[in-house]
C-alpha cells in the first residue's frame, strides 16, 4: 500500500534571553523564517532573562550584581516573541523562576510573581500561541515523533541522556551549545541542542567557566509529517550564516 506523506515545515529557536539577545543573529533568524515559511514555529524557552528575580539581585547601577528591572526584561523578551510570532512557546528555567516564587514565604514576592506569570500567560494567549510549562512531562511538545523541550540537565552528556530518557529524537535548548548526538537505545534516535541566540560576551555570569567556550549561536529547522520529522541544525561559520534552500 502506498502511503502519501504531507510534509510541513517547522522552525525552533531558544535561549534568546531578552536584553542579552544578539541582534545580528536574531535578524538572521527572522529573515530565514520569512523565506522558510514554517507552519510550526517554536520558542524553546528562556525568552526572558529574569535576572532581577535572582536571590541577591540589586537595582543599584554601582552594584556588581546589577540587573535590569523585570518590567524592562519583560517588554524586551515579549517583544522578541511578537517578532517571531510562534505557534508554541515553552517556558524555560529562567521563566520558571517566577512560577517557583508563587510559593514564596514573602507575600510581596508571591504577589509580584503572580502578576508576572499572569502577564506572560495573557501575552502568549493574545499571540494565539500554546504555552507549555517547565515540566519534565507536561513541558514536552511532540511533532512527527520528535520531542521539543527546553531541557532539564546541564551535564556534558545532557543531550544524549535526554534522548535516552525519552527514547525519541529530541530538539532542545538550555545548554547554549550547538550539538548533535545519538542515544544509546534501539533505533539510535538523534538529539539536537540548538545553542543560543544571546550575545555570549554579555552573559557575564559565565565568563569564568571553561564550558562557555562551547557556547554558540544556532537554531533548528526541518520538516514533519504525521509520523516522522527531519531536523537540521543551523550555525554560523566565522559569523556568516549560510542556508541551503
Amino acid at each position: 500500500m502506498n502511503v502519501t506523506r504531507k510534509w510541513r515545515r517547522w522552525l525552533a529557536v531558544g535561549c534568546t534571553h531578552a536584553n542579552h539577545i544578539d541582534r545580528k543573529a536574531w535578524e538572521e533568524v527572522l529573515r530565514f523564517k520569512d523565506r522558510w515559511k514554517p507552519e510550526q514555529t517554536i520558542h524553546l524557552g528562556d525568552f526572558l532573562d529574569t535576572a532581577g528575580w535572582r536571590a541577591g539581585a540589586r537595582n543599584s547601577p554601582d552594584d556588581p550584581d546589577k540587573s535590569i528591572s523585570f518590567s524592562d526584561d519583560y517588554l524586551v523578551g515579549m517583544g522578541h516573541l511578537k517578532e517571531l510570532a510562534p505557534n508554541v512557546v515553552l517556558l524555560g528555567n529562567h521563566e520558571a523562576r517566577l512560577w517557583s516564587l508563587l510559593r514564596s514565604s514573602s507575600a510581596v514576592v508571591a504577589y509580584a510573581a503572580e502578576q508576572g506569570t499572569q502577564a506572560i500567560e495573557q501575552a502568549v494567549k493574545k499571540m494565539k500561541a500554546r504555552l507549555l510549562p517547565y515540566d519534565i512531562e507536561d513541558g514536552l511538545f511532540l511533532l512527527g515523533g520528535t520531542v521539543f523541550l527546553h531541557g532539564f540537565q546541564c551535564s556534558e552528556a545532557a543531550v544524549r541522556d535526554t534522548v535516552e530518557s525519552l527514547g525519541r529524537p529530541v530538539v532542545m535548548a538550555h545548554l547554549h551549545r550547538p550539538e548533535i548526538t545519538r542515544g544509546r537505545v534501539l533505533g539510535s534516535p538523534v538529539g539536537i541542542c540548538i545553542g543560543t541566540l544571546a550575545n555570549i560576551p554579555s552573559m557575564g555570569y559565565a565568563r569564568h567557566r571553561r564550558a562557555t567556550y562551547r557556547w554558540g549561536h544556532g537554531f533548528a529547522y526541518g520538516e514533519y509529517c504525521q509520523d516522522a520529522c527531519v531536523a537540521w541544525l543551523a550555525t554560523p561559520v566565522k559569523g556568516e550564516w549560510r542556508f541551503q534552500l
